[in-house]
């Protein structure tokens, strides 16, 4: 079932736009998936994804910038208000450096944006 995106979140989120491929399997066939964060919190993301995946469901996150892997499941889905459906991913484990891409997050949040354009607006 896919909820809307106002939906309440347990932790923060910061506006951080990296790239990622998402891995997975339905029923039985393999799938990937590259795409971008939303937004990134100590807990997971939220990502873009056109793959048809479900609540629950187990996948793969490479964060691309340092091809860092870890498994994740679906928290939720959503729909954006145009349309687009919206993965909220949740860490199985903890991973409090998994989002790292430079020495601090006000250099990520500044160089995010220009470097990778968030074409899906």
């Amino acid at each position: 079932m896919i909820g809307f995106l106002d939906d309440q979140r347990r932790a923060q989120r910061l506006p951080i736009y990296l790239p990622v491929q998402v891995y997975g399997k339905r029923d039985g066939v393999p799938f990937s998936e590259n795409t971008e964060t939303i937004n990134v919190s100590a807990c997971g993301g939220l990502v873009p994804i056109s793959a048809d995946v479900v609540r629950a469901q187990k996948l793969i996150l490479t964060n691309l910038q340092t091809d860092e892997d870890l498994t994740c499941r679906v928290a939720r889905l959503v729909r954006s208000e145009r349309g687009q459906v919206l993965a909220g991913l949740e860490f199985l484990q903890s991973a409090p450096g998994f989002w790292r891409s430079s020495p601090s997050v006000i250099g990520i949040v500044q160089s995010i944006p220009a470097k990778y354009p968030r074409s899906f607006r």
